[in-house]
């Protein structure tokens, strides 16, 4: 086996506080494979959570924002992408404002809402020459890739039906 030696990237978060259902999860599934380092974050409108979060995560408090647009004009030169993982009725406007910056974005499923709005976010992808990724969290679980592997294996025969289900709010920080 030999060592990767692709760089790592810088990646910042918009939302995903601690007090979020799906911030620690990015967190965790964001460090699996060694590719990613988080470095900086706009984790809650609430400062306390803000900073909470940053310390709780590593990140340096110098490198935690109040607001999303304070990190772009502070960050957009230093990130290689930046994650949205608040609610999706506010992807839009954050997607929109980080391909602008010039920043790839990783935003948390849902996209969008509305047709409407995946055409502005298509229209802003292709004048920027940047990358948007959507997540599926789920793959950054422990368990969905051990049971991948195993079914890539062949170790779990032919698989007629799987049934799944994912608990919210129940991880312990």
């Amino acid at each position: 086996m030999t060592a990767d030696t692709r760089p790592r990237m810088k990646i910042a978060f918009l939302g995903g506080g601690i007090n979020s259902a799906v911030g620690y999860t990015h967190f965790l599934a964001s460090r699996l494979d060694g590719f990613f380092d988080l470095v900086a974050g706009c984790f809650s409108r609430d400062q306390s959570t803000n900073f909470a979060t940053a310390a709780r995560l590593g990140v340096e408090q110098s490198r935690c924002y109040e607001s999303f647009a304070k990190m772009l004009e502070a960050e957009a030169d230093v990130l290689d992408a930046v994650c949205i993982l608040t609610p999706t009725p506010d992807h839009l406007g954050s997607v929109l404002d980080a391909l602008k910056a010039g920043l790839n974005v990783i935003c948390e499923k849902a996209l969008v809402a509305s047709a409407q709005d995946a055409d502005l976010i298509r229209a802003a992808v292709e004048e920027s020459g940047q990358k948007l990724m959507v997540t599926f969290n789920y793959a950054g679980y422990p368990m969905v890739r051990e049971a991948r592997a195993k079914v890539a294996a062949g170790h779990l025969g032919r698989i007629h039906h799987i049934q799944c289900e994912m608990p919210q709010e129940s991880f312990a920080l």
